[in-house]
């Protein structure tokens, strides 16, 4: 297991955000990064947010999101052109 408080809060929210944990150590990565920010860690302990949502916003900080959110909006428009298409034909 890596020693994640180390790590400075940017490069731990690297680590987190593009997903270069080793995924056995993924829990503590994202403990340790959700633990530097009181308000979020107030808010994952409530219930009010979930680690993944505290981790988005730790990368919407950082100006990008995660890459797995990238391609909703090209999938929505393949979606919204397939449904397009079969109306079309019938």
């Amino acid at each position: 297991m890596g020693n994640y408080d180390e790590l400075d809060t940017a490069r731990l929210t690297w680590v987190v955000v593009d997903r270069l944990v080793p995924p056995g150590d993924e829990p503590a990565a994202r403990a340790a990064l959700i633990a530097r920010d009181p308000e979020l860690r107030s808010l994952v302990l409530r219930g009010v947010l979930s680690e993944d949502e505290a981790v988005e916003i730790f990368a919407e900080r950082r100006g990008r999101r995660p890459a797995r959110r990238r391609l909703t909006p090209a999938v929505v428009l393949l979606v919204l052109l397939a449904l397009w298409l079969v109306l079309r034909l019938l």
